[in-house]
C-alpha cells in the first residue's frame, strides 16, 4: 500500500507544479495573490478554478489578472484602450490577439467590432462580419495564417476582373501580384503598390474582403484607386540628367491642396525613367512628411540629397474592370 504513495506523490507534485506555472494569477488590492484558470468572466466578477475548486471573486477586490495565455493578456490590454477612449490603440491589441488565436471567441468578437467602428459602418453588418470570421475559420482549421477574411470567390474575382491580388500589411492593403494584359497591368499599376483609397474611401483598417466588395460592387464598371508607391533615386555620375527642374532630375513641383505635387515631368528626364508622372501627389522624403512643408523647403532637401533618396507618392487611377 505504501508503493502506490512512493508512484502517485510525485505525480500529484508535479501536476500542481504545473497548474501553478501555467496558470493565470490574479493579483488582489491586499496584496495577495492567487493561481488558477480563469473559466469565467462577468462584468462584476470571475470564477477561477483551483486546485481546492472552483472559486468567485469579485472584480472589486482584484487589483489585476495575468493571464497564462498571450492572447488574453492581449485583449486585456485592448479593453484597457478602449475604456480610456482610444479605440484606435485598443484595435491594434485586438487584431494582435486575433491573429494569434483566430479560434479564440473573444479576440473574434472585439477584433471585428472594433474595426467595424472604425470604418463607421452601420451597426447592422457588425454580426455579418463577426459570423464571416467564423465562417472563414471554420473553413480553414489547420491553417495557421488566414489571409485577413478575405474569401476565395471574391479573390478569384478581384484577380479576374483588374489583374491583381492583395495582401494585409501594417492595416493597409497592398498589391502583392500584378497579373500580365490586366486592367492593373495596363493602367501602370505594379506589385508593392498601396491601395490608399478606394472611391476616396481610405481603407487602412479594412479587411481585403471589404476593399474587394467596394471594388467589385460598380454598376459602371469604373473604379478609382489611389495608390501609394516609393521610389528611389540614385544620383551619380553615370546617370545622364535632363538640366532642367528640382535637381536636373526633370521634375517640377507645386503646391496645391492636396500638398505637394509634381507639376511637370520632362521628358527623357530621371524623374520620368523612374516612372513618376505629372499630378503625382509627394507624401515624404526619405520618410520625412511633406505635408505641411514649405515649396522652397521640399526643394531645398531634393537638391541637397546625395547619391540615393526615397520619395513616397499617391496617384489617383482611374480604370476600368474587364467584363466578358
Amino acid at each position: 500500500m505504501k508503493n502506490w504513495k512512493l508512484v502517485f506523490l510525485p505525480c500529484i507534485l508535479l501536476f500542481v507544479l504545473s497548474k501553478s506555472i501555467y496558470a493565470d494569477t490574479i493579483f488582489f488590492k491586499n496584496g495577495e495573490e492567487k493561481k488558477g484558470i480563469v473559466v469565467e468572466e462577468y462584468i462584476d466578477r470571475i470564477i477561477l478554478s483551483t486546485t481546492d475548486g472552483e472559486k468567485e471573486i469579485s472584480k472589486v477586490n482584484i487589483k489585476d489578472i495575468l493571464y497564462d495565455r498571450p492572447v488574453q493578456n492581449l485583449i486585456k490590454l485592448g479593453d484597457f484602450h478602449r475604456e480610456k477612449g482610444n479605440l484606435t490603440r485598443s484595435y491594434t491589441y485586438y487584431r494582435k490577439a486575433y491573429q494569434l488565436d483566430p479560434s479564440y471567441e473573444p479576440a473574434i468578437t472585439r477584433y471585428v467590432e472594433a474595426s467595424s467602428i472604425l470604418l463607421k459602418q452601420p451597426q447592422e453588418r457588425l454580426q455579418e462580419r463577426i459570423n464571416k470570421q467564423r465562417a472563414l475559420l471554420q473553413t480553414s482549421r489547420g491553417i495557421t495564417k488566414i489571409k485577413e477574411g478575405i474569401s476565395a470567390a471574391s479573390e478569384a474575382k478581384l484577380k479576374e476582373v483588374l489583374g491583381i491580388e492583395l495582401i494585409s500589411k501594417d492595416e493597409k492593403p497592398y498589391i502583392s501580384k500584378v497579373f500580365p494584359k490586366s486592367p492593373a497591368y495596363e493602367y501602370g499599376i505594379m506589385e508593392a503598390d498601396c491601395v490608399m483609397a478606394v472611391w476616396n474611401k481610405l481603407t487602412k483598417y479594412m479587411q481585403l474582403t471589404d476593399v474587394c466588395d467596394i471594388i467589385l460592387n460598380t454598376s459602371t464598371g469604373e473604379v478609382k484607386l489611389t495608390i501609394e508607391r516609393d521610389i528611389t533615386f540614385t544620383k551619380d555620375n553615370s546617370n545622364e540628367y535632363s538640366g532642367e527642374g528640382v535637381a536636373s532630375l526633370g521634375m517640377y513641383l507645386d503646391i496645391t491642396n492636396k500638398g505637394l505635387v509634381i507639376s511637370r515631368i520632362v521628358e527623357n528626364s530621371l524623374a520620368g525613367k523612374c516612372g513618376l508622372l505629372g499630378s503625382d501627389v509627394i507624401s515624404k522624403i526619405d520618410d520625412e512628411p511633406t505635408r505641411y512643408m514649405p515649396l522652397k523647403e521640399a526643394i531645398n532637401i531634393i537638391e541637397s540629397k546625395d547619391k540615393e533618396f526615397s520619395i513616397s507618392i499617391s496617384r489617383d487611377i482611374n480604370l476600368w474592370l474587364r467584363r466578358d
